[in-house]
């Protein structure tokens, strides 16, 4: 083989095309698809006290081994390059392993960028594999098994087979479920709301009652707030004669938002009806090219990232495209730069495009609408951080009549400056009118009762930011995470809010309560601060493992010690009666949650879910099986509730019922509780295929009473007509 050839080893294939255009003839440029090698998926994997791993060869990867080995034939040097981060460093050392011989050399080319000049840049510099990097990821595989490992099988003795215990995971869930207890706690307050309109002239004014006799009446609650309170002094309110007595004007200026990171990234795809998941899958389309003029074209840089860092050179670029488009007159008076926040790796710079010429209008067309609109997104986000701060007039004008003191608020955007181009990132007051000192004229005055709210449960961008101001788990991760705890039944997904089920506040309860040091908050970010030590040499491996390994062990032999009484608690006895055997049955806790088990088992194996407060699932009438005519009995799975025949020797299954009618004409199907491929509940006649009526939300049997339509259904808000949109008081 001619000495110029050179091969390259990569990460993924959709790479491939744009690097053996970018290097040229004498590069052969092949996919790793990922890790080769890891832990062994049926035994922990980690001996001794130095926590050496035990790595095999991935099932699904022995045949890409084996043709990576043919592409190495006859190469004395190789070239690694995945991805520039710690998972990416750890597969070039793999591979190293694996592929190396005694005269082999194996150089680490890293580009942050899949642009032709910065893949260039990095071939004609190569380095070598960073250990220091290696380690870290080696370290924080091995933690998340001896807690996976170690934990998970208590699990299976308490609460059932097919759950699991994270190291990450598992405080994810503490956030959820922490808020979901707060919500519980969570006492109303009753307050009103007094507002009113005045006019000064021809123009009008909508205030809230700021003060009574000199105390504040919290802008716009009136507090305490009792009805009584509030009949007593509107009357008062009335009569008074009224007067503008101040009118101020305030000028702010606000700075423009740092680029984007991997959590911001997710936390702003909400704006664009994009889950983290399909961010990230957008941006590593755009990261690793789209097909632009018969080229591939990275036009991202690497999105797993939380440095704020840019480089002099995009700066430079940005300001010049942005002063060309938007004027010079709207750039910063000098260069912006961001500082990192506290516990951020700086290894890549801020999720930024990789050449602000490629506007998104001129992408219009040529780019998928998903990604047009992430990379929109990403466009604005970079161009508004060199630009000029925004100015915002803020106005105030109180209203005073005897001890009562109104107050209206508006205001106006006086210097556009960065908000031409992300408007996003600013919310302008709403206007408000002329005003003077003097005379005004009371119009109306209105009262309305109000209630204080509870915090509001996560969603899955909400959760992923709480989780990286909390220093929980690296952008690698935070996707990851959200899909295992969906997995595992220990949260769904309702409304676009994150809820906690039965089981995973179960599963908390007991983790938190036998482990408390290991998923508390701050005992997992110090570990995170640990592999960031040891990425920069600053840490040992062993050392860092065994940071978490003795207290995890301390902890397991106290938990051990504790496992019968953990599984009494566990279980408990009802004064009910197995139907099919007579024996008692008993409360206990299962992978799917609560469920009534025979104490004859294994003799007799009868079991149901527990019945909890009316639902549509248990105040059903009995119904029988269309097989066989026993009765069918509702049981909860790993996808809810279903309906199943009582009879061992039919097993009949079927959707949960709603009880509400398909309401297409001529159908005698009822719609019934199904999933999606996407894990998402829909509900759907019965009769599918002979009828495809579906819908997203919850139906009610009620009527609508302005299109007649024969269901409604039941959303966030209210409920509404599926037909013609209407909102009806049930």
């Amino acid at each position: 083989m001619g000495s110029r050839r050179k091969l390259l080893i990569i990460e993924s294939p959709a790479k491939a095309k744009a690097l053996k255009s970018y290097l040229g003839r004498d590069w052969t440029v092949t996919a790793s698809m990922g890790h080769v090698r890891d832990l062994p998926l049926h035994r922990i994997g980690v001996a001794g006290d130095d926590f050496q791993p035990a790595y095999t060869i991935l099932p699904e990867k022995r045949k890409t081994l084996t043709k990576l080995k043919k592409d190495a034939e006859g190469f004395e040097t190789i070239f690694l390059a995945a991805d520039p981060d710690r998972e990416g460093e750890a597969i070039c050392w793999h591979l190293a392993e694996l592929l190396g011989n005694e005269t082999r050399v194996f150089k680490r080319l890293r580009f942050n960028a899949v642009t032709r000049d910065a893949v260039t840049k990095a071939a004609a510099h190569p380095g070598s594999i960073d250990m220091n990097l290696v380690n870290a990821q080696q370290a924080r595989r091995v933690m998340d098994r001896l807690v996976g490992y170690r934990i998970s099988p208590y699990l299976w003795r308490t609460l059932g087979k097919g759950l699991s215990a994270g190291r990450v995971q598992t405080v994810a869930l503490r956030l959820i479920t922490d808020r979901e207890a707060e919500i519980a706690a969570f006492r109303s307050t009753e307050y009103w709301q007094v507002t009113a309109d005045f006019k000064q002239g021809d123009s009008l004014f909508t205030a809230l009652l700021h003060r009574i006799g000199g105390k504040r009446a919290d802008g716009s609650r009136f507090a305490p707030g009792t009805r009584g309170q509030v009949e007593e002094i509107t009357p008062a309110i009335r009569t008074q004669s009224w007067t503008v007595t101040s009118v101020e004007r305030l000028k702010k200026f606000r700075k423009p938002s740092p680029p984007f990171i991997t959590s911001t990234l997710q936390a702003a795809g909400a704006g664009i009806s994009m889950s983290p998941g399909t961010v990230m899958r957008n941006a590593q389309q755009l990261y690793e090219g789209v097909e632009l003029d018969g080229e591939s074209v990275g036009l991202i840089t690497y999105m797993r990232t939380d440095s704020v860092r840019i480089s002099p050179e995009a700066v430079d670029q940005c300001r010049e495209v942005v002063g060309g488009i938007f004027g010079a007159g709207l750039l910063s008076p000098s260069p912006r730069r961001f500082r990192a926040s506290g516990g951020s790796q700086d290894a890549h710079e801020a999720i930024r495009p990789t050449d602000m010429g490629r506007t998104p209008d001129s992408l219009a067309g040529r780019l998928e609408p998903g990604l047009l609109r992430l990379y929109t997104m990403i466009w604005n986000r970079f161009a508004a951080t060199q630009m000029a701060d925004a100015g915002i007039e803020e106005t105030s004008v109180t209203f005073q009549g005897g001890e009562f003191v109104f107050l209206a608020t508006g205001g106006r955007l006086t210097d556009p400056g960065f908000t031409l181009a992300d408007p996003s990132q600013v919310r302008i007051p709403k206007p408000i009118a002329a005003a003077v000192t003097g005379k005004a004229d009371l119009l109306d005055l209105r009262a309305e009762q109000k209630f204080t709210e509870p915090p509001a449960r996560f969603g899955e961008a909400s959760l992923v930011t709480e989780m990286k101001k909390k220093g929980i788990g690296r952008p690698s991760t935070y996707v990851a995470i959200l899909s295992t705890l969906k997995k595992r039944g220990y949260i769904d997904l309702r409304e676009k809010r994150l809820h906690p089920t039965d089981l995973g506040m179960r599963t908390v309860e007991l983790l938190v309560g036998l482990f408390p040091n290991l998923f508390e908050v701050g005992f997992t970010a110090g570990m995170e601060q640990t592999l960031d030590m040891v990425a920069a040499g600053e840490m040992d491996y062993v050392s860092a493992v065994k940071s978490l390994a003795v207290p995890l062990e301390a902890s397991l032999t106290h938990a051990m010690s504790k496992l019968p009484e953990v599984r009494r608690e566990l279980t408990s006895q009802t004064d009910q009666t197995c139907p099919q055997c007579g024996k008692p049955l008993l409360d206990k806790w299962g992978r799917f949650g609560r469920f009534l088990a025979c104490s004859g088992y294994p003799d007799c194996r009868y079991t149901r879910p527990v019945e909890g407060e009316a639902t549509p699932e248990n105040t059903l009438p009995v119904r029988a099986c269309p097989d066989c005519g026993s009765p069918m009995t509702v049981r909860s799975g790993k996808f809810g509730a279903y309906l199943s025949c009582s009879s061992a020797s039919c097993g009949k299954k079927s959707p949960m019922p709603t009880g509400v009618h398909c309401p297409l004409d001529g159908c005698s199907g009822e719609l019934v509780t199904r999933r999606s491929q996407k894990g998402r509940t829909f509900f759907s006649c019965s009769r599918y295929p002979d009828c495809d009526f579906a819908m997203w939300n919850p139906p009610v049997d009620t009527t609508c009473p302005r299109c007649g339509f024969p269901i409604q259904e039941k959303r966030a808000k209210g409920v509404y007509c599926p037909r013609c949109k209407k909102k009806t008081d049930l």
